[in-house]
Order: C-alpha cells, then sequence, then structure tokens
C-alpha cells in the first residue's frame, strides 16, 4: 500500500503522506511522484498526519524542490497540529518553505496579485505571526 496519495483539488496537485513517520523508506516515493507533478506552477506536500520525518525524507523533498523551482514551479507544505510541527526540525522546514496549517490555508494564495499575510504559526507562543508580506502571483497551473 502506498504512503503517498496524489490529490487534484481545482487543478492544484496535493502530495498527502498517510503515515506517522515519514523515513528512508518513503522518500523515493515522494521524490517519484514530486517530480511527476513538474509542470504545476505551485505543489502542496501535506504532512498533517506525519508525526516525523527523517533527513532523508526531507532531503528528498528539498532536491525535488530545486528540480520544480528550476522550471518554474514551487512546493508548499503543510503540517498540522503534530508532534512534527512542535519539533526541531519544524525549524529547518520552515526556513526552506511555506509552511501552513492546512490545506485551506495553502489554496488561498490561489488569488492572483494581491497581498497577503503569509501568517505562520508559531507553535511555541500558539498564536499566528505575521512573517512576511508576499505576492500571491503563485497563479496555480489550471491543467
Amino acid at each position: 500500500m502506498n504512503a503517498i496519495h496524489r490529490i487534484l483539488r481545482n487543478g492544484v496537485p496535493i502530495e498527502r503522506v498517510d503515515i506517522v513517520r515519514a523515513t528512508l523508506n518513503e522518500a523515493q516515493e515522494i521524490t517519484h511522484n514530486l517530480l511527476d507533478d513538474i509542470g504545476y506552477k505551485n505543489i502542496i506536500v501535506d504532512l498533517s498526519s506525519c508525526d516525523y520525518i527523517d533527513s532523508t525524507f526531507f532531503g528528498a523533498i528539498v532536491n525535488a524542490y530545486r528540480k520544480i523551482k528550476a522550471k518554474g514551479g514551487s512546493i508548499v507544505l503543510v503540517i498540522g497540529d503534530t508532534f512534527l510541527s512542535k519539533s526541531f526540525i519544524y525549524k529547518d522546514i520552515a526556513s526552506v518553505f511555506n509552511v501552513y496549517r492546512s490545506i485551506k490555508e495553502a489554496m488561498q494564495l490561489k488569488q492572483p496579485d494581491q497581498k497577503v499575510i503569509n501568517a505562520k504559526y508559531n507553535y511555541a507562543s500558539g498564536r499566528e505571526v505575521p512573517v512576511k508580506i508576499v505576492q500571491a502571483q503563485l497563479m496555480f497551473n489550471q491543467e
């Protein structure tokens, strides 16, 4: 049984990781899925079911991100209120990717030409903290 499932929502690929621990065993699968998504402007990786990801799995996402970015695409991550979101690795993840608490929040970047506050959740304080203003020019490929 595959641990990673692709869902298309409004033409946006969502790679849902449906396991508690994402490790070396799943790294090849996420890489394959993400590289299949090249051609979409934005891709969402939903890690909300994960409590733990190891460095190999995270590295696979980063390597795929580099290739996707070179083709004009982007990856955003969804990390729910899990152990992963409270762990030290969250800081590393948030330094590379835009991170959201839900798919709904990640999908809100779909509105073009509007400035939005990219509020990230500060798990230490338990509240949203405006981090930066970004242009919502992340046009999702509707193919």
